[in-house]
């Protein structure tokens, strides 16, 4: 699995394969992205980052980078990898 929070949480969600790219996840390419997957999706996210989208933020959440951007503004991801713990 890969060394990221959000998409590990994207792949598992969405039942990809592991190798998937971020760049390859948006709502156009994953069809099972509808609707329904849309309230649930926020709501693992929600849960798994211990944050809350308002309505609006949550319309613009159509893909990885749109996320992982709100996140950041967020402060519940970083823009840099955290380096390894020794």
């Amino acid at each position: 699995m890969p060394n990221d929070p959000l998409l590990t949480v994207l792949i598992d969600f969405f039942d990809l394969p592991p190798n998937t790219q971020s760049a390859s996840i948006t709502q156009q390419t994953i069809a099972a992205w509808d609707s329904l997957a849309m309230v649930q999706l926020i709501t693992e996210l929600q849960r798994t980052f211990s944050v809350e989208f308002d309505l609006d933020e949550i319309q613009t959440l159509r893909s990885y980078d749109e996320i992982r951007h709100s996140l950041e503004k967020k402060g519940k991801f970083s823009a840099t990898p955290a380096a390894p713990m020794l």
